[in-house]
């Protein structure tokens, strides 16, 4: 565990998520040859603390997390959290996490009514200049 706090304030040093640490974080996640909510933990703690990320960064981390997600066809609490960490813990949601999201939401078997719910305020909230409590900052 130590040596992934470590890996993880290397990647962060500057901030930033290049196309180098891109590979490093793909070499680390495949190193045991399975995908899991570890791994998911970890990219949504990465891409939750990075001012700046690649689009190298997300073409690994959305399918990734949509693997790991819908493993067993469901959008559960547990998967729930790590959505809402990845969407709200910058201050903004970036456009393609939203479209994310919707593929989400169509690729699931089965899914909450606050999924759901989280879908639709996404697609109506502004990407900034919002709190966590609903208004307008």
């Amino acid at each position: 565990m130590a040596n992934l706090y470590q890996l993880h304030a290397e990647l962060l040093a500057d901030n930033k998520i290049t196309v180098d640490e891109v590979a490093i974080v793909r070499e680390h996640i495949r190193r045991d040859g399975k995908l899991d909510l570890n791994d998911v933990k970890f990219l949504v703690g990465l891409l939750s603390s990075a001012r700046d990320v690649c689009p190298e960064f997300d073409e690994l981390f959305f399918p990734i997390l949509k693997e790991v997600l819908l493993v067993d066809g469901r959008i559960g609490w547990d998967e729930h959290f790590y959505l809402l960490k990845m969407l709200f813990s910058k201050g903004y949601v970036r456009e393609g996490e939203c479209r994310f999201l919707l593929e989400l939401r169509e690729a699931a078997e089965e899914y909450s009514p606050e999924f759901d719910a989280l879908c639709d305020e996404i697609l109506t909230v502004p990407s900034t200049n919002w709190d966590l409590g609903g208004r307008a900052a």
